[in-house]
């Protein structure tokens, strides 16, 4: 077991007390004694996920379904995971680095091995990889770091929030697998006239966990087409059963509804759901409170219950509380009104209705942005109207730090392969590495992104192209 200390010169940072890492067939690392430990990012991430969370035992776990392969799944799996935490463009641009001897010793290949395998190789292991078994690598890596107090001090209100959001990574009108779902959209032709066609897309519902440092993904779950969705049975007034297929494609609620469930069960240390529009519905918080969980969700319609009566009961009276955020130049007018029970289709009890108006100070101009809120559960009694819209601002995070992210930065919008477990599959992978970056981040570096401290010209851009460089600098024998 290599040890880690903290440097005196850096704070937050780990160096390994050990010069190499020697690569063998439990999957430790073989790397470079010649430069400064405490100068290559790659080693003390290495070492972090490692000690701390087991990562080599983890990618050892995951399995597929192949025959005698010649290259084992736990190799197929490290690479994937590396390209993703390296930001690897594509399979062409990987492929490559599967002859470096640095790369093979980063993924814990013998040391006689010249070529791992190849692209294809990659792509048909995804396809017949356990989702599963790789699931269980970012799961296992998020209980271990709430069994290390990561989350314990939670956010407002000491709980513990995360979002739920649909999420569309990728579309194509060309290529398409058993699990896209079809849309008709309008183009114009070669003539120029318009035309109708079918695009197929890939949409998932998301849970993302919001903190004051770091956001991670939880947890994710595929709209499923109409050819693979369960059989629906509705039981009549005379108790008559009707069985009939469902006739349209999954909608975002029916798959968010599904994945809640997984997701507190998994987790259950999770408090407070947040969500847009979509989810303030009686059913969507009937599941909410069933889990024992809170819910702050975006109350759009003016004409739906409850807006509609907190709406009548505020009337054009001022503003209940008002906040000036100096530092944000941002004045906010809080509007409360707790205990409706209008919502009919909601038996949850009491539900608490917010509604805030920010308004800019720097641009006086500028209209009043309104925003309004559902509130259930827990922090329906222990937040202020202050902390229900700090929270449901938060909500943007998954936006933000998420999908905008994922997309642009670490290559979730290109198109490895187009089959349905295989894309499931190389996503869980690169969640993986998503979040151990995000935690080395965030509880050992604390010198990037959010945290960025006095060098505000650090970024996590260039803290990935230092890790690139580092990977160069990888033993290619060690004796």
């Amino acid at each position: 077991m290599t040890r880690c200390r903290r440097p005196s010169g850096e704070a937050g940072s780990l160096e390994p007390a050990s010069a190499d890492l020697v690569g063998d067939d439990e999957g430790r690392y073989a790397l470079a004694s010649d430069q400064p430990p405490s100068r290559s990012r790659l080693r003390q991430i290495l070492a972090y996920g490692q000690k701390v969370y087991g990562l080599p035992l983890l990618l050892g776990a995951i399995t597929d379904t192949r025959r005698a392969p010649l290259t084992s799944a736990r190799l197929i799996a490290a690479s994937l995971f590396y390209a993703g935490l390296l930001r690897i463009r594509s399979f062409n641009a990987l492929e490559p680095k599967l002859s470096e001897k640095s790369f093979l010793h980063l993924v814990g290949a013998q040391r006689d091995d010249e070529h791992l395998c190849s692209a294809d190789t990659l792509s048909r292991t995804l396809c017949v990889m356990d989702l599963a078994s790789v699931r269980a690598l970012s799961i296992e890596m998020l209980r271990k770091a709430e069994r290390n107090k990561v989350f314990r001090e939670g956010w407002y209100g000491a709980l513990r929030y995360f979002a739920i959001d649909g999420w569309e990574p990728f579309c194509s009108r060309h290529r398409h697998c058993e699990e896209c779902l079809v849309r008709q959209v309008r183009i114009k032709g070669d003539d120029g006239a318009d035309a109708t066609v079918d695009e197929y897309y890939h949409r998932y519902a998301v849970a993302l966990l919001l903190d004051k440092r770091f956001d991670l993904l939880l947890d994710f779950e595929p709209l499923l087409p109409k050819d693979l969705r369960p059989i629906i049975q509705k039981t009549s007034k005379g108790n008559t059963t009707r069985v009939t297929k469902p006739d349209l494609d999954e909608g975002e609620l029916t798959a968010a509804r599904r994945l809640l469930k997984r997701v507190k069960k998994t987790l259950p240390w999770l408090d407070v759901v947040v969500g847009d529009a979509l989810y303030a519905n009686g059913p969507f918080l009937d599941d909410v409170s069933q889990l024992g969980l809170g819910a702050i969700v975006v109350a759009k319609k003016q004409t739906d219950e409850p807006l509609k009566e907190a709406l009548q009961i505020w009337g054009n009276s001022a503003a209940h509380t008002t906040v000036e955020d100096e530092k944000a130049r941002e004045r906010i007018e809080l509007w409360d009104c707790p205990d409706l029970e209008t919502l009919q289709s909601y038996h949850g009890g009491k539900i608490r209705c917010v509604r805030a108006r920010l308004t800019k100070l720097a641009e006086p101009d500028r209209s009043p942005s309104t925003w309004c809120m559902l509130v259930t559960g827990v922090p329906q009694r222990r937040l202020s109207a202050e902390k229900v819209y700090a929270a449901i601002r938060a909500r943007w995070h998954i936006e933000n730090t998420g999908f905008h992210q994922w997309v642009t930065l670490w290559r979730f919008g290109h198109v490895f392969t187009h089959d349905a477990n295989a894309i499931r599959a190389l996503f869980w992978l690169f969640f993986g590495a998503f979040n151990l970056l995000t935690l080395f981040l965030y509880c050992q570096l604390r010198c990037y992104g959010r945290d960025r401290g006095r060098d505000v010209t650090q970024t996590i851009s260039r803290l990935i192209e230092e890790m690139r460089d580092d990977l160069a600098r990888l033993a290619s024998d060690t004796s």
